[in-house]
């Protein structure tokens, strides 16, 4: 296992690697769902169920029965057809057993974090399409295949001697800095990048045939992202953390084959390029867009109600170093192929409640940004994870679909308490591209390729 750190190379990197472009100004334009998911609830009655990051899978003949796989963190996972109906839920796994002498069991479940599609995988022989998960409840990769013939659409194939991917054992996974954002490449092997939880670090897996029907993974390389950056004014900046001992971490994540590039979300930072064919060279890694309060000075407050420390940005101090498109945090990022190497990177700005558009190529300036907006349903608010494809799924996602979650969804009538309290509500709504494209004037390429 080999382990790349930062510190302080990684002052050198900020101050030679940032990507500056012209930055038009922001136009938000607001488009609207075509349908959304059943609704999850954030309590006791709904399971404490919050759910995160789906991905689409496309059927090889049929596009019109292709699935949407969903991660629900402790409420398991949801498989989705192109219509939003419920096929399948998967419960998470149990937590570990604890030894007959602990008297507190503080052992935890699954938690289904990030989830992501492989397709044609050897498995015993066949090619099979999968179901990647991070599970940031066992520190895992959860990992299915896909059989939209069986009656079960997905079954686990996990290797019962799948590692621990940044803990040593069951004590360190209990403190939580276990898997968390997720990411897969497939070129000549089977790559799973995973982040941590609370840490800069990035784990890059080899996914592999275990044999007996199951698959297994091993580090390949540890990646330490900064914690600290070097400013214009040659002051450092640390981005400000709700909680002692947090350190700036990443989640969302998407590889761009074509291009040979993976770009990584820090959510109080910006988003980064890596090269996939050498993500290892830290000094070719650039932050291509940083988010607006990158490098304001702050002041935090710890605040017993809401159980963290409450930021404080002192935006009289604000030089301008961040971009007005990003507002923190940076959450989802996903891929839309225009073919040849073309087409659009898009970004969650959760803090705008917006999707930030940038070219998926060098130098990879910003377009434009859009948010989803209420119609016949509600928009999406508050997005974590997001997935476009731009195949042609028929009727209103014949020029492809973006699919996101709402993390403010407002739920059916009736869904109140019996003392009438709103109940927190997440589900994934679904968006047609075609309206985006032409809201905001976007080519459409519905030559879809597997990879």
């Amino acid at each position: 296992m080999k382990s790349i750190t930062l510190i302080p190379m990684a002052l050198t990197l900020i101050t030679t690697s940032i990507i500056s472009v012209a930055q038009p100004a922001k136009h938000i334009t607001t488009v609207v769902p075509a349908l959304e998911t059943r609704s999850h609830y954030s309590d006791a009655q709904g399971n404490f169920t919050d759910v995160d990051d789906p991905a689409i899978w496309v059927h090889p003949t049929d596009k019109s029965k292709s699935l949407v796989v969903t991660a629900l963190k402790k409420g398991g996972i949801d498989v989705y057809n192109m219509q939003g109906e419920l096929l399948q839920f998967i419960k998470p796994e149990p937590a570990p057993p604890c030894e007959s002498s602990v008297k507190k069991c503080k052992n935890k479940a699954g938690r289904l974090n990030n989830v992501e599609i492989v397709y044609d995988f050897n498995l015993d022989g066949k090619s099979v399409d999968l179901v990647l998960l991070s599970d940031r409840g066992l520190d895992k990769l959860a990992i299915y295949t896909i059989d939209v013939n069986a009656d079960k659409l997905l079954t686990y194939v996990t290797a019962p001697t799948a590692p621990l991917i940044f803990t040593k054992n069951q004590k360190k996974v209990n403190k939580g800095n276990t898997a968390y954002g997720l990411a897969t490449a497939k070129t000549d092997k089977t790559m799973a990048f995973v982040t941590q939880n609370s840490e800069t670090r990035v784990a890059q897996l080899e996914v592999f045939d275990n044999g007996n029907g199951t698959i297994s993974y091993k580090n390949i390389a540890n990646l330490d992202f900064p914690e600290k950056f070097l400013l214009p004014d040659n002051s450092l900046w640390t981005p400000c953390s709700e909680e002692d001992g947090e350190h700036p971490h990443l989640e969302g994540m998407v590889a761009d084959i074509d291009n040979n590039a993976l770009f990584l979300a820090q959510e109080d930072v910006g988003i980064w390029k890596v090269s996939l064919s050498d993500v290892a060279n830290s000094q070719k890694w650039q932050l291509i867009s940083k988010v607006n309060a990158y490098g304001v000075p702050y002041s935090r407050k710890w605040s017993d109600a809401e159980d963290e420390y409450i930021c404080k940005l002192d935006t009289s101090k604000d030089n301008d170093y961040g971009n007005d498109h990003l507002i923190a945090d940076v959450e989802g990022l996903t891929i839309y192929d225009g073919g040849n190497g073309k087409g659009y990177l898009l970004a969650s700005s959760q803090g705008d409640n917006t999707i930030a558009l940038f070219n998926r190529m060098a130098p990879y300036e910003y377009i434009n940004s859009f948010t989803v907006g209420d119609g016949d349903i509600d928009g999406a608010d508050e997005t974590d994870g997001m997935m476009v494809v731009n195949a042609n799924f028929g009727k209103e996602f014949s020029q492809g679909v973006l699919v996101m979650q709402d993390g403010d969804n407002k739920p059916p009538k009736g869904s109140s308490t019996k003392s009438g309290v709103k109940r927190e509500s997440t589900n994934f709504k679904y968006v047609s591209w075609k309206g985006i494209a032409e809201a905001l004037n976007l080519p459409i390429n519905t030559a879809f390729k597997r990879q």
